[in-house]
């Protein structure tokens, strides 16, 4: 009896021939395509660098678009100081700005003024503000949420403050951190411009206030005022400030002489 041959015995030996080719490695399989790996935003990476730079601890030396060199002082056991030259007095003092486990002081010419509690605040009338990216901005960066566009070149990032906000917890500028978490520089408009000078320096145990604590008013930025001159009780005023003879009043002028006869007939 011969073999019928359907056209469903055809499909399925269509079929097992094609999968004994497949068997015998004639046949090859598409490799899957593989995903790009992700690509972290500026923003991620800063946020990265940034929470690096939270856990240091460094003495560094920092270039200032105002003139001179700032040190800030990241000390292991948390305490902070910063060297600021020229800034009180009209920039004719230098200053230290510290943080210890007694609160904030002002330093200058060897005396430490307190200015507030270890909870408090500098007063803005003292606040050189130099300190502020290391010690009260650099946190505020973890935030995703910060209005603000960050773009990223090189090290370097950009802040640019969002149209819409009117105020924001920092203002925008520039700053450079390399990847282990070193702050390289730091623009704002607020103070000018940092730039590290020099490697950093291993940290110092704690903040030490160069000078002692005193009872004294702190220094401020602006120039004293110069005294006003107080005239002189025991000078006795000229009555005669330009200098000028003046006439006596006391003096009454005399009547014009009449001539002699004889002067009389020789004229």
């Amino acid at each position: 009896m011969g073999t019928r041959w359907t056209k469903r015995t055809v499909a399925a030996l269509t079929a097992a021939a094609v999968i004994a080719a497949a068997g015998c490695g004639t046949a090859t399989a598409e490799p899957e395509p593989q995903e790009a790996p992700p690509r972290h935003s500026a923003q991620a990476t800063l946020i990265g660098r940034v929470t690096r730079a939270l856990d240091a601890s460094f003495t560094a030396e920092y270039a200032w678009s105002e003139g001179g060199t700032v040190t800030m002082w990241a000390a292991e056991d948390g305490t902070w100081r910063v060297d600021v030259p020229d800034w009180a007095l009209g920039g004719t003092v230098d200053v230290t700005v510290a943080w210890t486990t007694g609160g904030f002081f002002q330093c200058a010419a060897g005396r430490c003024v307190k200015l507030a509690g270890i909870t408090g605040e500098i007063p803005r009338t003292y606040d050189p503000r130099v300190q502020r990216p290391f010690i009260e901005w650099l946190p505020l960066l973890l935030d995703r949420h910060l209005p603000f566009s960050v773009s990223q070149e090189g090290d370097c990032f950009t802040l640019t403050p969002n149209t819409v906000v009117v105020d924001t917890p920092i203002p925008g500028g520039e700053w450079c951190l390399d990847q282990d978490g070193t702050i390289l520089s730091v623009e704002s408009s607020d103070f000018g411009t940092l730039e590290l000078d020099g490697e950093p320096a291993d940290a110092a145990a704690t903040v030490e206030l160069p000078g002692d604590i005193v009872e004294e008013e702190p220094l401020s930025a602006k120039a004293p005022e110069a005294p006003t001159p107080t005239p002189d009780p025991s000078a006795t005023p000229s009555a005669n400030p330009s200098g000028t003879p003046t006439a006596d009043p006391s003096a009454t002028p005399s009547a014009p002489r009449s001539p002699s006869p004889d002067e009389a007939t020789r004229q």
